[in-house]
């Protein structure tokens, strides 16, 4: 069965651009907490959904990819499956690197079994907590070593993202890190062995889990200057940002998240100002034309939210499909 078509139906063209392939579906983790099985029986039926368009990758841990082998036949239907894990990660380089290494290791051994069927082509990982607020330096080194650890093992392609928690130490050393980032980037043949970005979390479990407005602005005006991109997770389930009563607190909308990162791209925006637009609540002040996309006064045409969403704000990964797809239909946008 073929995935649908979006351009054959009536959503509007910038729509399109801005959420096409932007969730990738994380079921196995909080609050959903499925089986692996289940998981990848829903990712496989969202697959051929009319909003299919909007699905990415399927994640899950380094350590359950053994797992998927008594899941092989779910594996068989429709195009290749594309997986990003989640790394074991470490406190510090050495650890992290031991690990790496060991992750290499996992993911070569699922690349053999399942040939054609499915890849893994990102990790998703925490930053070693001794390089969190670190210098430019240190980032170049830490990166070096692990180009070093993927020649070595043979890895032809992985994509690496970084979480940085949001603490003040860690938001001051944006810039530094990125530079990092965009300095190892730049020095990757044709094609790239491995891009590195940042990985931001925008909610969890308690309150204090959802970060300031303010330092989501600081993570997307420093991976827009540095011309490094990001992916971001959990407290997206909604486009726009709300109270959440649960919570007791104000959550980010993905819309404004992603809506955010390509109008700083666009308009060269500061700070403050991607501030303003992750603050906005009201809905009807994102406008999706059939040739651009508006918030307020400011446009950006479709071939630069491609080039936003391509090279910028990534996708954000969410253990419900349903939940942000519904929230589009009540706001009559699908």
């Amino acid at each position: 069965m073929e995935t649908p078509d979006p351009s054959n139906s009536l959503i509007t063209p910038s729509l399109q651009a801005l959420v096409s392939e932007v969730l990738d579906y994380a079921g196995l983790f909080p609050p959903a907490d499925l089986s692996l099985r289940r998981a990848l029986q829903n990712y496989a039926e969202y697959r051929h959904e009319q909003e299919a368009w909007m699905l990415s990758r399927f994640v899950l841990p380094v350590r359950r990819l053994s797992d998927l082998g008594t899941h092989r036949s779910l594996l068989k239907e429709g195009a290749p499956y594309d997986l990003s894990v989640l790394g074991t990660g470490g406190g510090t380089v050495d650890t992290f690197l031991k690990a790496f290494e060991r992750d290499l290791e996992a993911i070569e051994a699922f690349d053999e079994a399942h040939e054609e069927r499915a890849q893994v082509d990102v990790m998703e990982v925490p930053l070693p907590d001794t390089l969190v607020g670190g210098t430019q330096a240190e980032g170049t080194d830490f990166l070096e070593a692990i180009t070093r650890t993927l020649v070595t093992t043979g890895t032809a392609k992985l994509d690496l993202f970084f979480e940085v928690p949001l603490r003040r130490e860690a938001v001051a050393g944006l810039p530094a890190l990125c530079a990092a980032a965009a300095e190892h980037n730049s020095q990757q043949a044709v094609p790239a062995r491995t891009v590195a970005g940042l990985k931001v979390r925008c909610g969890g479990a308690e309150p204090t889990d959802v970060p300031d407005a303010s330092d989501v602005a600081a993570l997307i005006v420093a991976c827009r200057d540095a011309g490094v991109p990001f992916k971001a997770t959990a407290g997206l389930h909604h486009p726009v940002r709300h109270y959440d009563d649960g919570l007791d607190t104000d959550m980010h909308g993905f819309l404004n998240v992603f809506a955010a990162s390509v109008l700083a791209l666009e308009h060269s925006l500061n700070q403050p100002e991607v501030q303003t637009i992750l603050f906005e609540e009201n809905a009807d002040n994102f406008r999706f034309l059939k040739d651009a996309f508006a918030w307020r006064d400011l446009t950006v045409s479709l071939d630069d939210i491609r080039h936003a969403r391509d090279t910028l704000a990534l996708s954000f990964g969410s253990c419900s499909f349903e939940e942000p797809v519904d929230h589009l239909r009540d706001l009559e946008l699908l």
